[in-house]
């Protein structure tokens, strides 16, 4: 998949067509998931499933923003063990699936959720894994109007409007920073422009869907690491909050690696030595 054109292109639907998603291409996503979905913790135990039309139904009051579910012909369930950025993980591996969607023209839109046991007991999934993702997919429909909005509180966001909402999205300059949090000198040096694959790659890691298009998080560029670094947000949970970091980092290292090779994070870093404000919390490291 050419990852960097696919993050570029890919949206969020949240109206689908009346049409089921073929056989073929439900056990296409299924191959995917098994043979070739990226994995942030390899070793972690986790399970897909797929559900359909019914799963709407189901799902009515156990998932959705505020209470409000986005109806799609097929719904996909990713299970996974507790462990150390199990939620990460969940997030790193969701996204992969909805850039797969995406490559295979079916629309997708992530679905909300706060009580694993609640959305296991509504669809009835007998498994001691936890829910940790869901996705909305099926054919998109194209919408006559786009809506855009700015997201400053809860109150002012219109979740029963039938549209798609773009809210603008951090741009480097909001999210990669040069050895110390907020100092952008020196970053357009170091990561080049356009056609430079680290531009390239932070360029992508600016797309990464979250929580009301939050995106409580950036990077850091210090000493030829470059981290990872969760900023705190009051909208945004811990379900939430892991999945976006995984999301963010899906997308990085996706787009880099498309030159660089495989990437390799590191868990945790040094707060200290990069003098993050309080609050916030040093993530992920790599070395390109």
């Amino acid at each position: 998949m050419n990852y960097s054109a696919l993050i570029q292109n890919r949206k969020s639907v949240r109206e689908f067509a009346d049409k089921k998603v073929s056989a073929a291409a439900l056990a296409e996503i299924e191959t995917y998931y098994q043979k070739s979905c990226q994995r942030l913790v390899p070793d972690l135990e986790t399970k897909l499933c797929v559900f359909g039309e019914e799963a709407k139904e189901a799902l009515e009051g156990a998932a959705g923003y505020e209470s409000f579910l986005v109806g799609a012909p097929n719904y996909l369930v990713l299970l996974s063990a507790k462990g150390d950025q199990a939620g990460e993980n969940a997030g790193f591996m969701m996204e992969d699936m909805v850039l797969k969607l995406t490559d295979m023209e079916l629309g997708c839109c992530w679905i909300t959720f706060t009580d694993s046991e609640k959305v296991k007991a509504a669809l009835k999934i007998d498994s001691p894994l936890d829910v940790a993702a869901i996705v909305a997919f099926g054919q998109g429909l194209k919408t006559t109007k786009r809506l855009r909005v700015n997201i400053l509180s809860m109150s002012n966001v219109d979740i029963a409007a039938q549209r798609q909402y773009f809210a603008p999205k951090h741009g480097l300059h909001d999210m990669v920073f040069m050895d110390t949090w907020g100092n952008t000198q020196g970053v357009d040096e170091y990561i080049g422009f356009y056609d430079d694959m680290l531009w390239e790659a932070l360029y992508a890691a600016t797309l990464s869907p979250s929580y009301l298009n939050r995106q409580p998080y950036g990077f850091i560029i210090h000493e030829g690491q470059i981290t990872l670094v969760k900023a705190p947000d009051s909208y945004t949970d811990e379900i939430d909050a892991k999945l976006g970091l995984g999301i963010v980092l899906l997308h990085f290292s996706s787009t880099a690696s498309q030159w660089a090779g495989k990437i390799k994070w590191s868990f945790g870093a040094d707060a200290a030595k990069l003098q993050l404000p309080e609050g916030y919390e040093a993530v992920a490291s790599c070395k390109l």
